[in-house]
């Protein structure tokens, strides 16, 4: 009996109405299947791939999961199938996402446009992830999926992708690590992050630095202020600020105190720009140590830019503008600074520098 002639006997029987029957069907077309796979794009695979599609819809959950492990993995698996599996639930859909490679960089894109965060993990796992592909994870992908795409050296990410995510990381800690840990992660993006990051981070970052030809750091860093610089430029209330800045920095009036009664009457653009010139870094590294959950990143300018106790504190304190107790938390502050050495707080303060300086 020719495969065509069992094919059409079990076409027919396709039409029983018993779920243990649909289940067995499944499992005897898939054999037939596999017993001598047929050429790709060719009639007898059509075949194969209209009838296991429809059982496929008409059997149960666990039968399709087991097709699906069957088909993740080889290159022939009928194509109508295989986008149907991918789109179906997750203990479905997760082998043939992972490992199948049938699924074209344009099935990727549109599955991740139109499925949830289960299945665009699983596809954030792949041995290889094209750009366009993760461009639309990170796009529509939560921290978690984000931070899991990351992890995958086989993702390619583009130069904007990468900067999307370094964003992101600035307020979120879960994909600060995945960023900080990639080998291809642009260095003018992780000096964005020093400031942010945990200590264990910061000294992975500032190894990166350590490791590389001055002249590449000091070109990546230089196109990064050219790129921070526009935005800076797009901003009027920045640029009113730093006017006001230089000013009071004219007459001998860029202080503590002036710093502090910025932040009393919360002019928070004019305190960053005032402290990026007290500290030596730049105004989006003074942004990103005011706003981020963590105080760390001020604690860490100031130590390394010698600004006293004290002061560190009043900014922490005004920064958080919260009713709790102030004893206390000036007491776990001051704690906080005293932890951090001068040496430490130092080298990382020197990669935030190098971007302020170059091509000045």
């Amino acid at each position: 009996m020719t495969i065509e002639t069992r094919l059409d006997k079990l076409n027919a029987l396709a039409r029983e109405r018993s779920s243990q029957r649909r289940r067995d069907l499944l499992r005897e077309v898939t054999d037939l299947f596999f017993d001598e796979p047929p050429l790709s794009d060719t009639p007898l695979q059509r075949q194969f791939d209209e009838i296991l599609s429809a059982i496929a819809t008409q059997t149960e959950l666990d039968a399709r999961a087991e097709i699906a492990n069957k088909f993740a993995d080889f290159d022939g698996a009928p194509r109508g199938l295989i986008l149907q599996l991918a789109r179906d639930a997750i203990s479905v859909a997760a082998p043939i996402l992972q490992r199948s490679s049938v699924l074209s960089e344009d099935d990727l894109v549109s599955i991740v446009h139109e499925t949830g965060q289960d299945h665009m993990r699983a596809i954030s796992v792949r041995d290889t992830v094209p750009e366009p592909v993760s461009n639309a994870i990170v796009e529509r992908g939560d921290d978690t999926t984000v931070a899991s795409l990351v992890s995958n050296e086989g993702a390619k990410l583009s130069r904007s992708t990468f900067e999307t995510v370094a964003q992101r990381a600035e307020a979120n800690p879960e994909l600060q690590a995945p960023l900080a840990k990639r080998e291809d992660t642009p260095i003018d993006l992780l000096n964005d992050l020093m400031s942010v990051v945990e200590t264990n981070l910061r000294e992975t970052i500032t190894r990166r630095f350590e490791g590389l030809d001055p002249e590449v750091v000091e070109a990546a860093l230089a196109a990064s202020k050219k790129r921070l610089q526009a935005r800076l430029e797009e901003d009027q209330d920045i640029v009113k600020a730093r006017n006001m800045i230089i000013r009071k920095k004219m007459r001998g009036q860029l202080n503590g105190s002036f710093l502090a009664s910025l932040l009393r009457d919360k002019q928070r653009t004019a305190f960053c720009v005032g402290f990026a010139e007290l500290s030596g870094v730049d105004y989006f590294a003074a942004r990103r140590a005011l706003e981020h959950p963590s105080v760390d990143g001020l604690a860490l300018i100031c130590k390394a830019a010698r600004i006293e106790k004290p002061l560190f504190v009043t900014l922490a304190v005004l920064r958080e503008d919260t009713k709790a107790d102030p004893f206390t938390g000036s007491r776990k502050l001051g704690e906080l600074y005293d932890a951090l050495t001068e040496e430490a707080a130092g080298r990382a303060l020197r990669f935030m520098r190098m971007r302020r300086d170059a091509a000045a």
